[in-house]
């Protein structure tokens, strides 16, 4: 399948950089170049391209701006945020206003590479410290909408022993386990969903409509 690009970058070396790798990589002869914000805009409307490599500083202003409108405008066409702009601050932002990846300018042709290809494929990318980041993230709000994801399966079956009123002796009894086996995931169920007693948890259990017995 033949794609075209559009090379939104306020310096004419990288665009000619990018322009150079997507025709050595990709055989791309359809591959257009803006340097402003206004001929940015100009250009999608005109002829959708396949997919907007994007900078997020241009020549009159921040990209960063026109971002979420472009996506929800134009859902087919594939936008790769390619900047110097930091990805701990940038990353996690454009990602939620619709770009399909994010990519520092100081990585090496082979991540580059790989990165437009996995968007043209309508795959996300992100480096894989950003990756792992967010992936970080997601787990924090995970826990914070609901603490009971954090714990293991045993966690989770000692808990609602507990919860049913059973006693250490007793539930590892029934698991077939050393008291003291139980006891240690008690101990860190209690420490991952930060509660010191049984009353504290049978309380969390009931706000978050775990069952209870």
């Amino acid at each position: 399948m033949d794609h075209s690009f559009l090379l939104a970058d306020d310096h004419v070396i990288v665009r000619r950089g990018l322009r150079d790798l997507l025709h050595d990589q990709f055989h791309a002869s359809n591959v257009d170049e803006v340097a402003t914000c206004s001929e940015l805009l100009q250009a999608i409307k005109r002829k959708e391209p396949s997919m907007l490599v994007l900078d997020l500083q241009l020549t009159d202003g921040s990209s960063l701006d026109h971002l979420e409108k472009i996506c929800q405008e134009h859902p087919s066409m594939r936008v790769l945020v390619y900047t110097m702009r930091s990805e701990k601050v940038y990353a996690q932002r454009v990602l939620a206003l619709g770009a399909s990846g994010f990519l520092s300018k100081e990585s090496s042709e082979v991540e580059v590479t790989r990165a437009i290809r996995h968007v043209l494929q309508g795959k996300p990318y992100v480096s894989e410290p950003v990756g792992n980041r967010l992936e970080e993230i997601h787990k924090d709000e995970e826990a914070k909408a609901n603490p009971f994801n954090l714990l293991s399966d045993r966690e989770v079956s000692v808990m609602d022993d507990m919860l049913a009123g059973m006693g250490v002796k007793d539930i590892a009894l029934r698991m077939g386990l050393q008291p003291s086996t139980v006891a240690t995931y008690k101990a860190r169920l209690f420490d991952k969903l930060g509660v010191t007693n049984l009353l504290d948890l049978q309380r969390l259990a009931k706000a978050h409509r775990h069952h209870v017995e």
